[in-house]
């Protein structure tokens, strides 16, 4: 099942709570209608709180950003606790803003599994748009929701590396902890792997907060 995918909302204010987790400094960022009901915008990860900030205010310079301690806790403890135990999909409730092109590509991409990857070619066979594999590409490189449009399961036809907006030891490590926890054939983690101090510790060691999350 995919994440629930919302119109896009005209909202000037954008709302946005920060965590940490093995592999670095996570962001999540979207809309409230003061209620129970929230919207996802924006989901990143990188090596250190400022520059996720610097990337959000380029992303949504248009709106106001306001952090929060009390929305998207939820979902924040549920992005934190897939990047440790990738077991299920990343369910989230969505806003996608991009073309109609960019959004067949990201809601198709939504409907992969962990441990499942995809290439661009074959991810241009399913929207009905064969020999759009670059377009396609270039579509998974402008998703500004990390994990739950999962497009570090993009790869190439010739197995080569691919890009990451996130950082492709990152792209990495997730494939690898998805390939683990679905039973598959995984390579030894990278212990070279270092994130701005972070390291990928076994997820089974880590801390983690579980929220259970209401769903709008």
């Amino acid at each position: 099942m995919n994440p629930p995918i919302a119109p896009n909302v005209d909202d000037s204010q954008l709302i946005f709570a920060t965590g940490e987790c093995s592999l670095g400094q996570v962001l999540i960022a979207g809309t409230s209608d003061g209620n129970s009901k929230t919207r996802v915008s924006y989901l990143a990860l990188g090596d250190d709180r400022e520059s996720l900030l610097i990337d959000l205010a380029t992303a949504h310079s248009n709106r106001k950003r306001v952090e929060t301690k009390s929305v998207f806790q939820a979902e924040l403890a549920a992005a934190i606790e897939f990047i440790e135990q990738p077991a299920e999909p990343l369910r989230l409730p969505v806003n996608l803003f991009g073309t109609d092109f960019q959004k067949q590509v990201w809601t198709e991409l939504a409907q992969t599994e962990p441990g499942e990857t995809v290439t661009y070619r074959e991810l241009a066979d399913r929207i009905g748009s064969p020999g759009s594999s670059r377009a396609v590409g270039a579509a998974c490189g402008q998703n500004q929701i990390a994990l739950a449009i999962p497009c570090h399961r993009a790869v190439r036809s010739d197995g080569k590396d691919s890009g990451f907006r996130w950082g492709l030891d990152r792209k990495r490590e997730l494939l690898r902890r998805e390939k683990k926890v679905s039973g598959g054939s995984v390579e030894p983690a990278n212990n070279q792997l270092h994130l701005a101090g972070f390291e990928t510790t076994p997820a089974e060691s880590l801390s983690v907060a579980r929220t259970t999350r209401t769903q709008p």
